[in-house]
């Protein structure tokens, strides 16, 4: 059997190698197309090689992070019966059906928003939502990062990369009412 560290050297080496492919791919771009992929991939690229590097100079036992504890900062506490959940299959959850069916129809509604309305407003409208519905932040909070962040979105596709952004399938509508 193959082990859990070259089963991930091998799967980071492939993306390593499929996103060297994507930077030379790219050369043969115009100047102005070659904006997007090239500084994504690279960026990407040196991820992979930091998390290769990263990977192999610690011991197994390091390698295994519970990824709450390291994103909530908490230390980690026991939970009474988790041994006996532990032994139950991940596909007998009942409930992660209904959070799959919610992820897909969330997905779903931020697709034909775009097509609506286009994709400013969707993703004002989304994110603002999200943030409202999830309670991530309070409401005055969640409208200031939303506005934020759909500023920067904004400025980068609209007025760094100069692209022309779709209006939305309703905006013959919205011509109507000016």
């Amino acid at each position: 059997m193959i082990s859990r560290r070259i089963q991930e050297n091998a799967i980071l080496i492939t993306l390593i190698l499929a996103l060297i492919g994507i930077i030379v791919m790219s050369f043969d771009y115009g100047p102005r197309a070659r904006l997007v992929p090239i500084p994504v991939a690279v960026f990407g690229l040196v991820l992979a090689i930091v998390q290769l590097v990263w990977q192999n100079m610690r011991s197994a036992e390091e390698l295994q992070v519970d990824l709450l504890e390291v994103l909530t900062k908490r230390k980690s506490v026991p939970i009474p019966g988790a041994e006996k959940k532990a032994a139950v299959a991940p596909e007998s959850d009942p409930a992660k059906w209904r959070r799959e069916v919610t992820a897909y129809g969330m997905v779903l509604l931020f697709l034909a928003m775009t097509w609506a309305i286009g994709p400013m407003p969707s993703i004002f409208l989304f994110t603002l939502g999200y943030f409202v519905v999830s309670r991530q932040y309070s409401w005055w909070r969640g409208f200031l990062y939303t506005v934020i962040f759909t500023a920067v979105v904004y400025a980068v596709f609209v007025y760094t990369l100069e692209i022309q952004l779709y209006h939305g399938y309703l905006e013959p509508v919205a011509e109507y009412f000016r």
